[in-house]
């Protein structure tokens, strides 16, 4: 019996980084509160804090409690300090580095640097290429990635190179291995099922990416539901060996 939802945010339940909600979506959502069921927003936005997130959700109509919002930045946040990492070099708008800066993370671009942090940065150039590409190598930094995806819808609505862009080429420049702290990795969808105190058989992922999002979850036994109000349409499914449990045209035709 299904009895959590964990959902994506950006085309799934809003349009794209406007955040105008899908048809719909709102009233879904207040659906599965009444009806007593378990959700959480699995975001892998890097913009904002998972504060500001939250806050502009909330200003479109959703109904959210801070127990319904699990973030790859807040997650990288907690990684940083288990293992002990004071000083980055970041890869990402001015929202990631005033939120780790706020948690007591030094953000640098030379001396002791332990870690590069890549998240969206819309601006990236060259030289921020080449100076992650150097921490990596002369310093023995260690890469992390706030997520792996692959492509984006941008505030405009176009798709556009998302993180795992980058992520993949740093991690071809300097041969190593990122760890990624976001959707798909396996340990972020075990922390959220553990703090929301399910299992994955009792549980479906709802997201607009079959490729990222909803393939890291099947590798969990959590079911998956692929919604075509976002970056991909039905065809994407033609080549994937691994599919999708189910299809929907939005969020709110899914049953609660």
């Amino acid at each position: 019996m299904i009895n959590c939802f964990l959902i994506d945010i950006e085309g799934t339940i809003v349009k794209d980084k406007s955040y105008t909600p899908v048809e719909g979506a709102v009233q879904w959502l207040k659906k599965v509160k009444t009806r007593g069921k378990k959700f959480s927003l699995v975001s892998n936005n890097t913009t904002h804090s998972p504060k500001r997130l939250l806050g502009l959700l909330r200003s479109k109509g959703f109904e959210l409690e801070e127990d319904n919002l699990d973030t790859c930045m807040n997650n990288t946040n907690e990684w940083l300090r288990q293992h002990k990492i004071k000083s980055c070099f970041v890869i990402g708008n001015q929202g990631l580095k005033n939120y780790l800066g706020k948690e007591g993370i030094k953000i640098k671009k030379d001396g002791l640097i332990q870690a590069v942090v890549v998240g969206l940065d819309e601006k990236i150039n060259y030289q921020k290429l080449q100076t992650a590409v150097k921490v990596l190598v002369e310093k023995d930094a260690c890469l992390v990635a706030l997520h792996y995806n692959k492509v984006f819808k941008n505030s405009r609505g176009e798709i556009a190179p998302s993180v795992g862009c980058i992520v993949k080429a740093l991690e071809y420049a300097s041969a190593k291995r990122a760890y990624v702290l976001g959707k798909p990795s396996k340990d972020f969808y075990r922390s959220v099922l553990w703090r929301l105190k399910v299992k994955p058989r009792n549980c479906i992922f709802i997201s607009d990416d079959p490729l990222t999002d909803l393939a890291g979850a099947k590798k969990l036994k959590i079911k998956t539901a692929f919604v075509l109000s976002g970056k991909y349409d039905r065809s994407i499914l033609k080549n994937m060996k691994v599919k999708p449990d189910f299809v929907y045209r939005k969020i709110s035709d899914i049953k609660v």
